[in-house]
């Protein structure tokens, strides 16, 4: 679809909020929390910004697996339910209107932890070279949740949340092309859906 990349999985509609914990929230503390809302059915996958105020902001993101899916948005919005009431975090609805496209994309080749990870600011830099204009980025840690084996596993790696509209796409296939990037998922607001799409 995207040059090198094919979409491989899909999900319709878009639910992609930010969740903000108390004041004085450890960012640990958080991110296990977060990650222990998963279930054997539901695997928990999001944006960790960089601290406002002190405190972490999480952008929840739909991944789409071949395997097993996406999460259904009335099981993300349940997890945002537990954490406003349960643990007093705020739901705040993420995105703009004008910027309907957004791609997370990661910075670790691989999934090994010691592979080469490279920065948001060359991802920046690569997109200006491939003339994407109206393009923002957001320096980010990805974080993903999962039953496996009977317990909680969680892959980490940095990485960047690119927002703008339709036409940047294949500019952002060329970026994670160059900094060996397997896959990638995509929220697009206009299409009402998200998508992975994986190298071919």
């Amino acid at each position: 679809m995207h040059g090198l990349y094919d979409e491989v999985a899909s999900a319709s509609g878009v639910y992609q909020p930010m969740l903000v914990p108390p004041a004085g929230t450890r960012r640990g503390d958080a991110i296990r929390l977060l990650a222990a809302t998963c279930t054997a059915r539901v695997t928990v996958t999001a944006a960790i910004h960089q601290p406002a105020g002190g405190v972490p902001r999480f952008t929840l993101i739909r991944d789409p697996s071949v395997t097993d899916g996406a999460p259904g948005i009335d099981e993300y919005a349940a997890i945002a339910a537990s954490l406003k009431h349960d643990h007093g975090w705020r739901v705040l609805a993420a995105g703009d209107a004008s910027l309907p496209v957004t791609v997370m994309l990661g910075l670790r080749e691989g999934y090994v932890q010691g592979a080469p990870v490279h920065d948001a600011a060359e991802v920046l830099s690569l997109l200006w070279f491939h003339l994407a204009s109206g393009v923002f980025i957001s320096r980010v840690h990805l974080m993903c949740a999962r039953h496996l084996d009977g317990e909680v596993r969680v892959h980490d790696e940095p990485g960047v949340l690119i927002v703008g509209e339709a036409p940047i796409l294949p500019a952002v296939a060329s970026v994670a092309a160059r900094l060996a990037q397997h896959r990638f998922v995509v929220t697009d607001r206009d299409q009402n859906r998200t998508y992975a799409l994986r190298r071919r």
